[in-house]
């Protein structure tokens, strides 16, 4: 009885990161499902093939893809890219819900009552945050400033939507008034370490994973403080980190701003395996369960 438990839990132990997640670069958003016996690409997205967007958006707009986040419950995905646009994908049908001409992009967050929050970094006409409504594309609600923009996420619970820039993480309350809804900061704090926020998401404990130019922390906006990451910190060019239960996935830049695949683990930094995504300039990948 005591060598079965034993076989047991060794089994239990050795038992591999998996789940399904979203990689995207270039102009393609892939779905990959992550196993024991390898991985396995289950769904593709690519701007070029949408039929359903105007021409500069398939030709340009949505070349460098920098955020595949899945919302709704999986249902669909919100994507931005640094080349200048951002949309709202049905992931069944892979139709095209919304469309924004974002120079910059860097991410988006979807709010309550149909909204979306766009973060835009360095160019003369970005460095903000954008409020869309997505039955209404490429009409900007409002514009706010944002230094370098590259995070925006959306907290349920406390009814905040949490934005990255070079120096800072701000909170901002969504009201609702006569004039229609207006983003309002509540709260700012000073990124730790050498700064230049890179990446924004939210943890299961109910905090953030965040990354600067020099490496990935940990910020809970109930006490208002950062502490590093021990499994990555310090690590420089980290361009992503989700969290899903015990698993964590992150990329790191191999050539300049992008790398050949991603890193999974659990979340204290151990069963480390690399998953190589062949033929794309890497740059965000996203658990989707």
């Amino acid at each position: 009885m005591t060598m079965i438990l034993l076989g047991m839990l060794l089994a239990a132990a050795s038992v591999e990161v998996s789940g399904l997640v979203y990689a995207c670069g270039d102009d393609q958003v892939r779905e990959l499902t992550i196993g024991s016996n390898g991985t396995t690409e289950s769904w593709r997205w690519t701007a070029k093939a949408a039929a359903d967007l105007p021409l500069d958006y398939r030709d340009g707009l949505l070349g460098h893809i920098d955020e595949c986040k899945p919302v709704e419950n999986g249902r669909a995905i919100l994507v931005t890219a640094s080349t200048g646009g951002a949309v709202l994908i049905d992931r069944t049908t892979g139709r095209v819900r919304f469309r924004a001409r974002v120079p910059m992009a860097h991410s988006a967050a979807l709010l309550p009552g149909g909204l979306v929050a766009v973060a835009l970094s360095i160019d003369p006409a970005g460095d903000r945050l954008d409020l869309y409504d997505i039955r209404r594309s490429e009409q900007v609600i409002q514009s706010l400033p944002l230094p370098s923009g590259h995070g925006a996420v959306w907290d349920a619970r406390r009814r905040r939507l949490f934005a990255l820039s070079h120096d800072l993480v701000q909170a901002f309350r969504l009201d609702r008034g006569a004039a229609g809804p207006r983003l309002v900061e509540s709260a700012r704090w000073s990124l730790p370490g050498r700064h230049d926020g890179h990446d924004l998401s939210a943890a299961p404990d109910g905090g953030y994973y965040l990354t600067t130019d020099d490496g990935v922390w940990r910020f809970d906006p109930d006490r208002g403080g950062f502490a590093p990451y021990a499994p990555l910190n310090p690590s420089r060019q980290v361009k992503a980190v989700s969290a899903v239960e015990d698993r964590v996935a992150w990329v790191q830049a191999e050539g300049s701003w992008w790398a050949r695949g991603f890193t999974v683990m659990r979340r204290d930094g151990s069963d480390r395996r690399h998953v190589p995504v062949p033929d794309l300039h890497l740059y965000k990948v996203r658990w989707v369960r």
